[in-house]
This record gives structure tokens, C-alpha cells and sequence, in this order.
């Protein structure tokens, strides 16, 4: 909308880059937990289960692959308290259910993780510059794309996978800032990232 959004773009990218590293960390270090434990391993998914089930039972939206509640963040339906805790809860949720041994990926949360933020961050600058800034939704786009990016340290395949979600040239350069500004800080901060966890990377290693 205005050329002053470029400024909370890049509060948005170092923004994706902390919530990257965030997600990073608590990911393995759920691993590490888990595997530890001196418990029959059978046990440990029903642990991790129980865990998510609880959490669940109050915040429904941290369920499954997430695409309805990015949805709402798309379309700006979520308020800025319910974006907070859901990017809170979603980060625990998929690292104790990878953690304890549970079947998942992590784009899919990385995607979640990002229109929340984004969402968040767009709920907050349009309430204060309405009239120069997008919605929230343009922002939660966004910020999929620079948490994904800083997860993994791949730029380029997600600011590709957004721009061909929306197939709007207006997105590309917020989306090239964010996302850009997003990896640099996690690459500095961080060697690993979340490709592979570190079952799969020991497995890679030993080949």
C-alpha cells in the first residue's frame, strides 16, 4: 500500500527469524528429551500424545496440518492474543510430537507458524497505520514464507511457493525482504536447521 510497510517488513523478517530459532531449538532439544527417557519407547508416543491432547482439548487449531487456521489468518479472523499463543502452542506441539517419536513433518508447521506471526505483526501495524498499511492477511502471507525460509535456510524455495500461491507481483519484494532478512539472521545464529531432524541427519552422515 505504501512504501513506509517496507519498515514493518523487516521487523517481520528478524521477527520469522527468532520464532525459526525458536522452533529449531525446541525441536531438538524435545528430541533429546524424549530420548532419554528410560522408558519402553512404545511409551513414548502415547506420552507425547497425551501431551498434545491436553493442550488440544482448550486450543483445537494446533491440530493436524493447520490449513484452516492459516486460513483465518490469511483473512484476518483471528485476533492478536489468540496469534500470540497460537505460534507459542504450535512450536511445542510439533516438537513434542516429532520429539517423542510421533509422524510429522515441519513445513506444513512452519507455514502455521508464519501466518500467525504474520498475522500478528499485521494486526498490530494496521490498528496503528491504517491507512498506510495492508490488511493483516498480506502480512501473515508473508510471514509463511519468511518462517519457512529461516527454518529450513531456503530463501529461494520459499518465496517461490508463495509467490505462486498468490501469483501477485505486488507480495515479491516485502516477501524477498522478509525472508531474506529471516535466513540471514538464522544462518549467523544457527548452522542447523530443519530440513532433517537429527535421526534423519545421523543417518544422512553415516552415508
Amino acid at each position: 500500500v505504501n512504501v513506509f510497510e517496507m519498515i514493518p517488513y523487516v521487523i517481520l523478517g528478524g521477527l520469522a527469524a527468532l520464532v525459526a530459532l525458536a522452533f529449531i531449538n525446541i525441536l531438538y532439544k524435545s528430541e533429546d528429551i524424549f530420548e532419554k527417557l528410560r522408558i519402553p519407547p512404545f511409551l513414548k508416543p502415547a506420552i507425547g500424545g497425551l501431551f498434545i491432547g491436553v493442550i488440544a482439548l482448550r486450543f483445537p487449531h494446533i491440530f493436524g496440518v493447520g490449513y484452516d487456521t492459516i486460513s483465518l489468518a490469511l483473512n484476518g479472523k483471528l485476533i492478536w492474543t489468540s496469534l500470540l499463543l497460537l505460534v507459542v502452542l504450535k512450536i511445542i506441539a510439533t516438537s513434542v510430537t516429532i520429539g517423542s517419536g510421533g509422524s510429522g513433518g515441519i513445513f506444513a508447521p512452519s507455514l502455521f507458524l508464519g501466518a500467525t506471526l504474520g498475522g500478528l505483526v499485521g494486526s498490530v501495524v494496521h490498528s496503528l497505520f491504517p491507512t498506510l498499511t495492508a490488511s493483516s492477511g498480506a502480512y501473515a502471507l508473508v510471514g509463511m514464507g519468511a518462517v519457512a525460509a529461516g527454518a529450513m535456510h531456503a530463501p529461494i524455495t520459499s518465496i517461490l511457493i508463495i509467490f505462486e500461491l498468490t501469483n501477485d507481483y505486488h507480495i515479491i519484494l516485502p516477501l524477498m525482504i522478509a525472508c531474506i532478512i529471516s535466513v540471514l539472521i538464522t544462518t549467523r545464529l544457527k548452522k542447523d536447521c530443519l530440513l532433517y531432524t537429527s535421526d534423519a541427519a545421523d543417518e544422512l552422515d553415516g552415508v
